[in-house]
């Protein structure tokens, strides 16, 4: 079986693990496998689980915009992590305060 060649709406050949956009809408994602149907060529993008047709993605860079907004999205989630462990630790000691002493 030989290896299917498979081209963008601007003739760049892309392959698995490309990233493109989807014209019409402007999804981007990275390309997770390519198959061919009577229909005609499709390619499953990882950020919508869809196929869409070859003939309306257009090969990008995304993949660094991506990264970083991945990057940022780890750093706010860690942030926010961290504030709730300080808040958990002050609660702990509010209680700890309150609790009765042996002093009379």
């Amino acid at each position: 079986m030989s290896k299917l060649q498979v081209f963008d709406i601007r003739g760049k050949e892309i392959k698995a693990g490309d990233f493109v956009k989807y014209i019409n809408t402007g999804t981007v994602g990275e390309i997770l496998e390519i198959m061919e149907d009577e229909e005609g060529v499709w390619a499953l993008l990882d950020s919508t689980e869809l196929y869409y047709r070859v003939d309306f993605l257009e090969l990008t860079g995304e993949v660094f915009k991506r990264e970083a907004k991945r990057k940022d999205l780890e750093a706010g989630i860690e942030e926010k992590i961290r504030i709730q462990e300080e808040a958990v630790e002050s609660l702990k000691n509010i209680e700890s305060r309150d609790a009765p002493g042996g002093a009379g």
